[in-house]
C-alpha cells in the first residue's frame, strides 16, 4: 500500500498523469483555457465599445457563454437585428471558418444576417462558407480597431438596408 503523504511528494518528480480525457473547450468558461481565449475576451470588450460606439442609440446584447450555435452578440438598430460573430487567431494566416458551420445552419433557419469579426488574417476561405450557406445575409470583415470601423460601419449598415427584416 502506497502512503498517500509519499505519493503527494513523489507527484511532482514523477509528473502528473492525465486521468481520462481532457474538457472539452465547449465547457470551459471563456477566458480560462488559453491565450486565445484571453485574447478573445478582450478582443469582445474591444467589438462590444465599437458598437457603442458607432451605433449609440441601439441596444447590444452580448452572449457571454461560449457556444457553437449562437452569436457572441446581437445589434438592435432602428428596430432591426445584426448577429455579430467574433473570431480571434493568433497567427496572421487563413481564416477557413471550420467553427462557424453550427452557427451558420441556425441562421439560416432563422433567416437573421450575421458579421462575422476577424482580429486578423486572410478571410477569402471563411467569406466563401458563409457565402454558401447565408448569400447576401451575411459579411466577413477583418476589424482589427477602431482604425477599422468605417468597414464595420458599411458591413452592418448594409445588412440592415436589407428589404426585409427576416426574408
Amino acid at each position: 500500500m502506497i502512503d498517500t503523504t509519499l505519493y503527494r511528494w513523489l507527484r511532482p518528480l514523477l509528473g502528473r498523469r492525465r486521468r481520462g480525457r481532457r474538457t472539452p473547450e465547449t465547457f470551459r468558461p471563456r477566458g480560462t483555457s488559453s491565450r486565445v481565449s484571453r485574447l478573445a475576451t478582450r478582443y469582445d470588450a474591444e467589438v462590444d465599445l465599437a458598437l457603442r460606439r458607432l451605433w449609440p442609440k441601439a441596444r447590444v446584447y452580448h452572449d457571454r457563454e461560449f457556444t457553437r450555435d449562437r452569436a457572441d452578440f446581437l445589434l438592435v438598430v432602428r428596430g432591426r437585428g445584426v448577429m455579430i460573430e467574433t473570431k480571434v487567431k493568433s497567427d496572421p494566416g487563413l481564416f477557413r471558418g471550420s467553427t462557424l458551420p453550427p452557427l451558420l445552419d441556425r441562421l439560416q433557419r432563422d433567416g437573421r444576417r450575421l458579421v462575422v469579426l476577424l482580429n486578423q488574417g486572410d478571410p477569402t476561405p471563411a467569406r466563401e462558407l458563409v457565402a454558401a450557406k447565408l448569400g447576401d445575409k451575411a459579411r466577413v470583415i477583418v476589424w482589427s480597431g477602431p482604425a477599422d470601423d468605417p468597414i464595420l460601419l458599411e458591413a452592418v449598415e448594409s445588412l440592415l438596408h436589407q428589404s426585409s427584416r427576416h426574408a
